[in-house]
């Protein structure tokens, strides 16, 4: 068995969720699957079977023999690696967990967790803000329920980001 290496990939997040990575709010990103991946074509056939390191398994729903499991990798890493914010080179982010969902799935804390913020009143909640930042960076993704990568992370200090890993 060899011996994991971190590896370190740069990642972009908007001006708003920078902010919300300094002070703290934002601890979890999702990420669209790559669009010309078969689960996004038809993002109902496919359920989540589990993750293996930074490969998602789906499979496809069938009412008969089920194919094998598709697998596709994370191209943002594995728990271990790290994220450099290109918006805010100081920022580095160690992934804590990986994992691949739905948009739709989001809860209300989840969507806290994203950072953003709920507007203000009756209908103002953080998944709806969270929907409404979806669909201004990828048009048409939360009506489709397309995939996502869910990944989780801390925001490793600049002592700790000095010393070597």
């Amino acid at each position: 068995m060899s011996a994991f290496l971190p590896v370190e990939r740069a990642i972009s997040f908007t001006a708003a969720m920078v902010a919300a990575l300094r002070a703290g709010r934002k601890t979890v990103t999702r990420r669209r699957f790559a669009s010309h991946l078969p689960m996004q074509e038809r993002p109902f056939s496919y359920q989540y079977l589990g993750m293996e390191a930074d490969t998602a398994r789906l499979g496809r729903r069938t009412a008969g023999a089920a194919p094998p499991p598709e697998r596709v990798v994370c191209p943002f890493g594995r728990p271990g690696d790290r994220l450099r914010v290109l918006e805010a080179p100081e920022l580095l982010l160690e992934i804590v967990r990986v994992g691949a969902e739905q948009l739709q799935s989001i809860t209300e804390a989840e969507a806290r967790a994203e950072g953003v913020e709920p507007a203000p009143g009756a209908a103002g909640s953080a998944r709806a803000a969270f929907q409404a930042l979806i669909d201004s960076i990828y048009p048409g993704a939360w009506l489709r329920n397309e995939w996502v990568w869910v990944i989780g992370f801390r925001l490793v200090g600049p002592e700790e980001a000095a010393a070597p890993k």
